[in-house]
């Protein structure tokens, strides 16, 4: 009886440890993409449980193989998925948010849209590969429904 005891105490643990935030899981889909070689990583990170970036300004030089990853630390609301989906200029950002509101996965097919990372559920890490563009200032934003107005960011293209 003791070692039943035993096992069910530290099954209860391990269950209450992942609850409370140990290592952000990476869907089996994502495990290739993050396990590729790249020359720089830039990860942009959900501002906890509020509705922001906590990074809007990340860069890396033009050229450079990229891995850009969506940090979704959201654990009060299943709802709160997050994505970043970076566009060619600002003055496209408002047509991309209004058309994703009604696209299933938030993200249209647009030539404005350069490279985008999955939707990352709560506590969850997506990414992407892509090269990076010519230099220069690109805006990105989340297109999860009503998420764009609070949810923007800037990815600076540096001179290699």
């Amino acid at each position: 009886m003791h070692a039943r005891f035993t096992l069910i105490f530290l099954g209860i643990a391990a269950l209450l440890s992942a609850c409370e935030g140990g290592a952000d899981p990476i869907p089996a889909n994502m495990v290739a993409i993050f396990s590729e070689d790249v020359d720089v990583e830039l990860v942009v990170r959900a501002r906890g449980n509020v509705m922001e970036y906590l990074d809007t300004r990340i860069e890396a030089p033009a050229g450079a193989r990229v891995r850009l990853v969506m940090d979704n630390t959201q654990t009060s609301s299943p709802a709160m998925v997050h994505n970043v989906v970076v566009i060619r200029s600002e003055s496209e950002v408002d047509e991309i948010a209004l058309v994703s509101q009604g696209i299933p996965g938030s993200v249209p097919d647009d030539p404005s849209i350069l490279f985008y990372t999955p939707q990352a559920q709560p506590h969850t890490k997506t990414a992407v590969i892509f090269t990076m563009p010519p230099a220069g200032e690109y805006p990105y934003i989340c297109t999860y429904p009503g998420h764009f107005q609070a949810m923007r960011g800037v990815l600076v293209s540096t001179p290699s």
